[in-house]
């Protein structure tokens, strides 16, 4: 259109001021501004996500809430205004105390954003003005459809209807209301009721808004009124007196009639046969029986005669008697139960045919015998029990379970009946009806279960306890017996697996040690040749390097040449090769415990080990260690020497503590290694990929012997190498099979 526009005026060569004029004069939308709404339909026509369109709604308010979110309207419909949210996200730009000011019947102009809402789109206010004073919109008279939908919802509407129900809430009335069709609940403020005490039963015409209960998915769920204005509640037509309640049968609360009576009250009269207070009453007579709900706490025992007017509830699919008042009218005799089985009367009702009625036995008093099955509490009130139980079985009719339920205060006593009792119950029968299956090809109702409600613990007799040989001990006793075999044929195979998994455990720890003992040998007989080997050669060898250097820096001298530097430097060195090749010769032969105790070698090893080393080194040897075989004590030994040399090579201790122990003879040996070094983190170590075999060392030596090594390091605060070593009462005979050649280098020439 603009472009059109303008292609025609430039044809036309009016001038400039004329194209500028006609397009000044276009829709705002065309210019591409925002969509601006002013209409209350449009907003709700706002339902796909994300709505947030600016608004200028002017409308009059209709109602109130406590949260000072309020309902407007205008021609064109009406919308929730809500206050809370816009505060919430920020978008309110006005007075704080403006929505609290606002009241019904008053016009305002509304400047905001449309948003989507929990159920119907609402609009986020940034600011209110208050126009003035406006009649209330004429409300629409309901539409049950359009109503129970959802679909007036925030709209002004005029209901008519039967007050059944009456109950009290801080700010006013709750009221309940069959509008015949549908029973919607209206909420009244204070001003609205002045006297509820003639509403209930009454015709009313009640203006108001209605409102939509909804889900989180934004679903309704249910209709109701809203309204604080005076007036909107019109008694039409007071409740008829008392005497012209119609007076019905028990079975005929609901019958056909040829023009309908309404939703209003019935009256009957009957005999009870069972009372709760505060809840229901059970009346009986000659032509049936009804349950009777009330809020009435009058006290009634069995017999007393009872008229109840109340308004038909059909919602169980059998007539009930609800928001009830009651009162006594006499005494009688007490019903008497009818003997009958809960399969006969559910085959009353499969049987029945064509039109004619039969007795349906909702809420008379039977007694019938059943065997009990099970006893549940009822975790909402412990003075309440679940019965379920199976009818005894006869030749007319086969096995029936059903459940009965007993609220009394003496319930709990049906905790000590035994499972298998046989019983006789009597009780108030109580149809239940499946919707899917609730009618047959006739239209008449057929109940798809049945319970019974009980009184108190004399409506519950053991006629017979049960027999503690039964079928179903037999099946549990045979069912234990063939577990009791499974477990032990499964018991057997474990145990034999066990025993061949110890077996080979055993042996492969035997095969250990034995091979830790021959290692052990082989390795001394090695350390010993290769000592023996290098004290007969490299010590000469070394004291002739020397003496020749002696005998080289003696000729110089004669020379007048003195002693160069080259040559101590060498002499220094042969030194120092010497005593290298004569320690190493010690460490191989130290590990023999020939004429020695155990603590001695270790003492000896320790010093030899640290010497020329700052470090404090303490060893404390606890237990008998006699009787230790060498391959176990020598395993200990280069165990200790290897984390010695770790600790003083790479952590700079100032002490070290080692510590070994055992209790008795043949008792595991517990070794325990602690520095001070700087440690390290564990993993984070050196293995053997870099060549570093120390801690794998340690390791692979205590498995040998049947032990574990483990090793705690933390940076900075040193170290700790735990070892337990098992003993075994074989090791001797190991260690005795073959007696190492004595081929020790006598001390004092290893030490010159």
């Amino acid at each position: 259109m603009r472009l059109w526009c303008i292609q025609w005026l430039r044809r036309s060569r009016p001038g400039w001021l004329w194209m500028m004029v006609l397009l000044a004069l276009l829709p705002v939308k065309t210019l591409g501004a925002a969509e601006l709404l002013t209409r209350i339909a449009d907003v709700r026509q706002q339902t796909v996500e994300p709505s947030d369109k600016p608004c200028r709604i002017r409308g009059v308010v209709t109602f109130r809430a406590g949260n000072g979110s309020v309902t407007i309207q205008d021609d064109s419909g009406g919308i929730w205004i809500d206050f809370p949210e816009t505060r919430k996200r920020g978008i309110w730009r006005g007075k704080d105390s403006v929505a609290y000011e606002l009241r019904e019947g008053q016009e305002v102009e509304i400047v905001g954003r449309s948003a989507t809402g929990g159920y119907a789109p609402t609009i986020l206010p940034e600011t209110v003005q208050i126009l003035g004073e406006k009649p209330l919109p004429t409300p629409a008279t309901m539409i049950p459809s359009r109503f129970f939908s959802g679909t007036e919802d925030c709209q002004r509407i005029e209901a008519r209807g039967v007050v059944q129900r009456l109950s009290s809430w801080s700010g006013g009335w709750t009221l309940s209301i069959d509008a015949n069709p549908g029973r919607f609940s209206a909420r009244v403020s204070k001003e609205v009721i002045g006297n509820p005490a003639d509403l209930v039963d009454s015709e009313v015409c009640l203006r108001g808004v209605a409102l939509t209960r909804f889900n989180l998915r934004g679903e309704a769920t249910g209709s109701w009124m809203v309204t604080r204005v005076p007036g909107d509640l019109v008694v039409e037509k007071l409740p008829p007196p008392p005497d012209a309640v119609p007076l019905v049968k028990l079975d005929r609360l609901l019958p056909f009639r040829a023009a309908p009576i309404g939703p209003h009250r019935v009256r009957v009269e009957g005999t009870v046969s069972y009372s709760l207070p505060g809840n229901f009453v059970y009346l009986q007579d000659q032509g049936g029986a009804v349950q009777v709900e009330t809020e009435s706490d009058l006290e009634l025992k069995p017999g007393d005669r009872v008229e109840a007017a109340g308004f038909v509830d059909i919602s169980r699919f059998i007539g009930t008697l609800g928001d009830a008042t009651v009162r006594k009218i006499g005494v009688g005799d007490p019903p008497v139960a009818v003997r009958i089985s809960p399969s006969e009367i559910l085959a009353t009702h499969r049987d029945a045919r064509g039109s004619r009625m039969f007795q349906d036995y909702d809420g008379q008093l039977i007694r019938c015998r059943a065997v009990l099955l099970a006893v549940e509490s009822d975790k909402a009130e412990n003075t309440s029990r679940i019965l379920t139980l199976e009818q005894t079985r006869t030749a007319e009719y086969d096995n029936y379970t059903f459940r009965a339920r007993l609220q009394h205060p003496e319930a709990p006593f049906l905790d000590s009946l035994k499972p298998g009792s046989d019983l006789e119950l009597t009780g108030l029968v109580r149809l239940e009806f499946a919707p899917e299956k609730l009618h047959d090809p006739s239209g008449r109702s057929i109940p798809a279960s049945l319970g019974l409600v009980l009184r108190d613990r004399n409506d519950v007799v053991v006629l017979k306890e049960p027999s503690w040989w039964t079928a179903r001990h037999s099946k549990t006793l045979l069912s234990a017996a063939l577990l009791t075999l499974a477990a032990a044929v499964a018991w057997n195979l474990q145990l034999k697996s066990q025993v061949r998994k110890k077996t080979q455990a055993l042996l492969r720890e035997k095969n250990a040690r034995r091979d830790a003992a021959l290692e052990f040998r082989t390795t001394m007989r090695e350390r010993n040749r290769l000592a023996a080997n290098l004290h007969d050669t490299l010590p000469q060898t070394m004291s002739a390097i020397s003496l020749q250097l002696d005998a080289t820096d003696f000729a110089l001298r004669q020379r007048g040449i003195d002693s160069m530097p080259p040559l101590e430097m060498v002499r220094t060195m042969v030194n120092f090769a010497d005593k290298e090749l004569r320690s190493a010769v010690w460490e191989m032969r130290s590990f023999s415990l020939r004429g020695r105790s155990f603590s001695e070698a270790l003492q000896d090893m320790a010093q030899r080990t640290g010497g020329g080393h700052s470090a404090r080194i303490s060893m404390h040897v606890d237990g008998p260690f006699e009787g230790i075989p060498d391959f176990v004590s020598g395993n200990l030994l280069l165990i200790v020497q290897e984390a010695l040399r770790n600790a003083l090579q790479h952590a700079q201790p100032t002490s070290i503590s080692v510590t070994i122990r055992t209790k008795a003879p043949g008792a595991p040996i517990h070794l325990e290694f602690v520095d001070d070094g700087t440690g390290f983190a564990p993993g984070s170590q050196k293995g053997p990929e870099q060549g570093h075999f120390g801690i794998v060392g340690m390791m692979e030596r205590a498995e040998r012997l049947g032990g574990t090594l483990w090793v705690d390091s933390t940076p900075g605060k040193g170290t700790r190498i735990v070892a337990q070593i098992r003993q075994d009462a074989n090791d001797q005979d190991l260690a005795d099979r073959e007696v190492l050649p004595d081929t020790t280098i006598p001390h004092s020439v290893a030490e010159k």
